[in-house]
């Protein structure tokens, strides 16, 4: 029996444009405009949009850290390690040994 495609028409109850009171997921998409006049409700909001932007922040830095953990800090050893081989062979070649002159001391 194949499964009905839900129609974008309808509105889940867990979808932001369905319920008015809740935050948007970005500050940046908060209308200012419909703020409540009165200060407290003023300052909660503006507390709640500033841990989420600092939410944001943390949550941005993460990914930066997984992508340098993940992707940039091994291709930058990979690098160095093939550098280092072409170097240590190219003196092993020229030296013959892995003898005291190779590592730089005296005969």
């Amino acid at each position: 029996m194949p499964i009905p495609f839900p129609s974008q028409s309808k509105q889940t109850p867990h979808s932001p444009a369905s319920s008015s009171s809740s935050l948007p997921s970005y500050p940046s998409s908060i209308d200012t405009d419909s703020a409540s006049d009165d200060e407290s409700s003023q300052a909660d909001t503006e507390a709640e949009i500033e841990a989420m932007i600092q939410e944001e922040w943390e949550e941005s830095l993460r990914q930066l850290e997984v992508v340098l953990s993940i992707v940039v800090m091994p291709t930058i050893g990979k690098w160095f390690g093939r550098m280092w081989s072409y170097w240590a062979w190219a003196r092993y070649q020229r030296l013959g040994s892995l003898g005291r002159p190779f590592f730089g001391l005296s005969p």
